[in-house]
Order: C-alpha cells, then structure tokens, then sequence
C-alpha cells in the first residue's frame, strides 16, 4: 500500500524538478496559491497586533501614487498573473482591517473579563480570611451586633438548600444569611420602639416567634390607626367610589365635553355622544368599586381619592392601543362614596408598612469585607467590580 505525504512548499519544489512538465506546473501553481496564504495571515496578524509596517493599505511610488503592497497583490491576485483590480483590495484591506477589529475587541474583552475575574477572587479571598476570625463583627445594628462565629452557627443549624458545606459558606451565602438575621433584629427593635417589646438577644427562633405574637396580636391594630393618621388617603382607598367618565382621544375633545357639562348638558347624554363603545356604559358610568380594583396604580386612582362627590376631574392621559391618536384622555367624576362600606381589611395588613417605615431610619454598619448596608432594600449589598 503506497501512502502518500502532503508536501511542503520547499519540498514541492524540489519535487517539482523530476516530476512530468504537467504535475510540476500544478505543484508550482500550488505553491504560489499557499505563499500567497500564507502572506495574507502574516498581513492580517500584523493588522491585528497594530504593526506600523502595515497601518496603511498602501505604499508609495517614486512618482507620489499609491499603490498595494505585494503583499495585498499576492493575497488578493487569485489567478497568479499578478494582475488585481482596485476594487478587489479595496474589499481585501477592509476585510482584513474588519477581522483585525473583531481579534482586538475579542482580547480587550477578555482582557477585562480577567480583571473582574481577579477581583472577584480577591474579594473573595479577603471574605474568607475575615471569616476565619470567629470574634471578628459582621455588622452592628442599634442595641446589638452580629459576629462571624454567630452567623455560622446559624448556617449550620439551617443550611441554605444544595449548599455543599455548610461550614464553609461562600461570601453570598453568608451576606445573604447576614441579610435576614439583621432584617429580624429591626423588626424586633421597632416593635421594640413602638411599644411592643422583643428580645433582639435572643435566638432567630425566639426573636421570630416573638415578633409574629406581636404582630398579630394588638400590634396590628396599633398600625393601623399610626396609619390612618399619617395618611387621610387610606382611608379613601379602602371605601368604593361610584364613578363616571368623559373618555376622549384628544385633550382638547376632553375639555370641550367638560366644559359642556359644567356648563349644564347631563355627563351621560355627552358621554352617549363621545365615549368610546365598550370602555364605559352608555351613559358614561364605570361602576362602584374600591379605587385600586376600579383602576389598578397609576394617576387615575390617585386623581380620584382627591376628589369631593359631584366633582369633574381635569383629563388625564393615558396610553391606549385602542386610539388613533395612541392616548386617551379620560376626565372622572365622583357620583358617590359609600362610606357604610368601608373596609380598613382590604387593603391591609398595616404592620409591615409601619415596621418597615422605621426600619429604613436606622444606620447599620456592615464588615467592608462583606459589603454596605443598603437603607432602602434593607439588605447588605455586595461590593461592586472595580470599588
């Protein structure tokens, strides 16, 4: 069995010397087709690494013209008459400058993929090194503070779910139980403010089962009527409203049809004429319901809380896909508040809103290691790339 050995460019040619006239031709042929690959790598390496040699695709003559490099000629000339037409380099050197782009933003990226990788590492090498100090403080919050010996202990006897190690947690594992071991201690010591005593020295079980008595117990109460007296527009939202309603595409069609009741004309015979079919009843009426079930959040239930019975709203836009014009303009009057039916309940329950409003009042110092406290999440937020 005769094997046969592709040649090298060297050895072609020397073969070439014996070989028939026709096999030594196509040999040759070969070989200035692989010189000229071979040239065009070499070319495009050189774009890529930003090589002064080949910044420009071209070289300057004695008579001031320009002209491509050989090497550009032997890359683009296909046919090997050393003949090529500008248009064809014109595309081979935007090509190749193209891919020289695509090679530099490929190692930039990677480039600063390693950086953060490194970072990453180093943070959090420096988490482990201050985890191996059992005394060392995670955090302090007002009345108490949290060690690293505390926060293990507490991993331990309740490991996160596919947690290989429980003894040995990795930085989000340990600021994530950080997170909600502080959590727990400011609700004990709002309660605790408030008037409804908790003992934040206590396990997490206790402090839990503690609190959880409070809240449901009298604390509900007691929030609710803080509530109510930070905010006369709770108790709107908890009554329903019967409500009516121009709906118009464009907000001088609005306040011409306000303007025509104001002015006397009936809301229902001018919604008749310009409400859009379907959005309203004929007559203009949306029905009688609490604010936020009528119209969800938004300006519309806002627009309506501040309202007295009988009275127009101005227009408000809203997007709409089934306009023209892309909006409507809706104006809501308040027909009546069914004050016999108002219900605290449902839009409760209010002990989180209070517990919660005071809890982002209250400065907490977190390990730098592990990261900064954040007031308004009310969680340790993990320090960022490159801080």
């Amino acid at each position: 069995m005769h094997v046969s050995l592709p040649l090298t460019p060297d050895a072609a040619l020397d073969a070439s010397a014996s070989a028939s006239p026709a096999v030594a031709t196509a040999i040759r042929v070969r070989r200035r087709r692989m010189s000229r690959w071979l040239r065009a790598s070499v070319l495009l390496a050189a774009l890529a690494a930003g090589s002064a040699a080949c910044a420009s695709d071209a070289d300057e003559s004695a008579d001031g013209s320009d002209r491509p490099s050989d090497e550009v000629i032997d890359a683009v000339d296909t046919d090997g008459d050393g003949v090529v037409a500008r248009e064809d380099v014109d595309d081979f050197l935007a090509e190749t400058e193209n891919e020289a782009e695509r090679i530099e933003a490929e190692r930039e990226a990677a480039r600063i993929e390693a950086e953060r990788e490194a970072e990453r590492a180093a943070r959090e090498a420096a988490v482990q090194a201050f985890l191996a100090d059992d005394t060392a403080i995670a955090a302090s919050f007002p009345g108490g503070e949290l060690t690293v010996s505390t926060v293990l202990a507490s991993i331990v006897e309740a490991p996160p779910s596919l947690m290989d190690d429980p003894t040995k947690p990795t930085r989000d594992q340990f600021v994530s139980r950080l997170t909600s071991m502080l959590q727990l201690r400011l609700v004990a010591v709002a309660l605790t403010e408030l008037g409804f005593p908790v003992d934040v020295a206590a396990s997490d079980a206790d402090i839990n089962a503690m609190a959880q008595a409070r809240i449901e117990g009298p604390f509900e109460a007691f929030a609710q009527e803080r509530s109510l007296s930070e905010d006369l527009s709770i108790e709107r939202l908890a009554t329903p409203h019967c409500v009516s309603a121009l709906v118009l595409e464009s907000e001088a069609d609005a306040l011409a049809a306000t303007d025509r009741v104001r002015g006397g004309e009936s809301l229902a015979d001018v919604a008749l004429e310009v409400n859009p079919q379907g959005l309203t009843e004929p007559n203009g009426l949306i029905g009688c319901n609490l604010p936020l079930e009528m119209f969800g959040t938004g300006q519309l239930p806002l627009t309506l809380i501040g309202l007295t019975v009988g009275e127009l709203s101005e227009p408000v836009a809203l997007p709409s896909g089934v306009s023209p014009t892309g909006e409507l303009w809706v104006v809501l009057r308040l027909d009546d508040l069914l004050t016999d039916q108002t219900d605290l309940a449902s839009i409760g329950p209010f002990a989180p809103r209070v517990l919660s409003g005071l809890m982002t009042t209250y400065e907490i110092d977190v390990a730098p290691a592990l990261g900064t406290w954040t007031q308004s999440s009310l969680s340790v937020a993990l320090p960022q790339p490159g801080s």
